[in-house]
């Protein structure tokens, strides 16, 4: 009995986080729900323990059914990825055993350099700050991953730092979700609330019987209110080191973190799977704080986070794969200027639409933005981009120390055009735009462009300095693979 009540206070140890007394780090470690499936692909250990693997639908198939421009209806085929969660200080280190053969295994984001070992079929490597990792297997030394299929069923890993000033369960001011599957409807924030998601609870979304949609005639698509909305409040907090899950609601059918004309607002630390439209946005709201966040979302509309006529926005060290723009900047009202956003350590895997820029809907100026120390992993469509539909001008735009791994389209974009998204009757302008150290590390010569519509709505004034494409210097057009229309002005090179 002895050994036994030792044996299970040692993994109680393991569970709340409580390392050995004599390392040097600390881990926390937190158990997988009862009921909910550990992934097949994976087994993974932090420091000699068990980590628990999940598992997230990616690339669900697309249906086009008559009256809707697409959808994925429930049970859609789709890809599947594998994550794993744990916090730590220090250093630590990580075996991880695929299921399945392999003969090379690569790290993303090659930036922060670090060289798996291979030791009996276990990856092996060691971290010693905060990651967000990728691994990919590939069946054959030295393929790429369009040509060996490394690209599917990959591992994701969240090696977050430890969570501090976690709320206490009990306190009025705190909807707290503890270890466990939790269903909800709608959750309303009001001011100097915290929503906490604990480390091993998966709060899934649902749509209740009395629940009625607005339907758009636009899409064709069904929706409903946001799961978790902070509107017209202040001093609020979503945090926690659990998941929020979409997979039980329809496409389309809900944003899962709203912020609505609010401030002083801070999103930390949970994981986002499955999001069935929107993940984390932020509607007329200043001094909102998303961090840590990690989202895994394979649905058409899955926008990852988008600041949307909103100013003091800070978006950091976040993790988003996701089907449609992973972290851009919008404006959907004509007033409400979006300014003073940065978004910075960011890690992009897009499976479509942009991963970072200013997108679509640009009904007010967007300026005072920079995008900074960001890794794209993949992009199918356009990696770095400015995308105006609307009548607004896009002005004092950066992307300072941008990688690049990966693209299936193009490489930078700048276009001002019409589109089904837009609304405004005029076209807009894009002005003063800075690519600072951008670096294309991928295989091939990506293809860009600079678009202007016509003589009154130019791209102009857009400086590309240390642009690089497979450790070449680009210093004009032609090296840089650039279609630049006649509607453009002041586009340099190598400055």
């Amino acid at each position: 009995m002895l050994d036994l009540a030792i044996a299970v206070s040692m993994l109680l140890l393991v569970v709340l986080g409580c390392a050995d007394a004599s390392a040097a780090e600390t881990l926390r470690i937190y158990s997988g729900p009862p009921g909910e499936p550990a992934s097949p692909d994976f087994t993974v250990e932090a420091n000699g323990q068990p980590v628990f693997v999940y598992q997230a639908k990616v690339r669900h198939e697309i249906a086009k059914p008559p009256g809707s421009i697409w959808t994925h209806e429930m049970g859609a085929k789709a890809e599947v990825a594998s994550f794993a969660c744990f916090d730590f200080e220090g250093k630590v280190a990580v075996a991880v055993k695929p299921n399945r053969p392999f003969q090379k295994a690569t790290l993303l984001p090659t930036s922060y350099g670090i060289q798996p070992k291979i030791e009996g079929g276990i990856v092996r490597f060691e971290i010693d700050q905060p990651r967000k990792l990728t691994l990919l297997l590939h069946g054959s030394a030295g393929a790429s991953p369009s040509q060996d299929g490394s690209d599917q069923r990959p591992l994701h890993l969240f090696a977050n730092p430890m969570e501090t000033g976690a709320p206490k369960q009990g306190d009025p001011n705190v909807i707290y979700f503890g270890p466990g599957i939790h269903k909800t409807g709608p959750i309303e924030v009001k001011s100097g609330q915290t929503v906490y998601i604990a480390g091993g609870a998966i709060v899934r979304g649902q749509i209740l019987p009395d629940e009625k949609p607005t339907h758009s005639a636009r899409t064709g698509l069904n929706h409903y209110g946001p799961l978790i909305h902070v509107q017209n409040a202040r001093n609020v907090r979503v945090c926690g080191r659990g998941i929020l899950d979409g997979s039980d609601m329809p496409h389309a059918s809900r944003a899962l973190v709203l912020v609505a004309n609010s401030s002083d607002v801070q999103v930390d630390g949970i994981v986002i799977r499955d999001s069935p439209n929107w993940a984390v946005s932020m509607h007329g709201s200043d001094r909102v704080s998303v961090a840590n966040v990690s989202q895994i979302s394979g649905r058409l509309n899955s926008d990852g986070i988008n600041s949307v006529n909103s100013r003091a926005i800070r978006i950091r060290n976040c993790f988003v794969r996701n089907r449609d723009d992973s972290i851009v900047v919008k404006t959907t009202q004509p007033t409400g200027d979006a300014s003073d956003i940065l978004v910075e350590g960011c890690v992009i895997w897009n499976d479509w639409g942009y991963a970072l820029g200013i997108t679509y809907e640009t009904r007010a100026p967007i300026h005072g933005v920079t995008f900074r120390d960001c890794d794209v992993l993949d992009a199918l469509f356009w990696a770095l981009g400015i995308h105006v539909v609307d009548s607004a001008t896009m002005s004092d735009i950066r992307f300072e120390n941008i990688r690049v791994e990966r693209t299936r389209g193009g490489l930078i974009r700048l276009g001002i055009t019409h589109d089904m998204w837009a609304t405004d009757k005029e076209r807009g302008h894009i002005r003063s735009i800075l690519f600072d150290n951008v670096r294309f590390t991928g295989g091939g010569t990506p293809a860009s462009e600079i678009l202007g519509l016509d003589a009154a709505h130019r791209v102009e004034d857009v400086t590309f300095r240390n642009l690089q494409i497979g450790g070449q210097a680009v210093r004009n057009a032609a090296q840089g693979w650039f279609r630049i229309n006649d509607r453009t002005a002041n586009i340099r090179f190598g400055e």
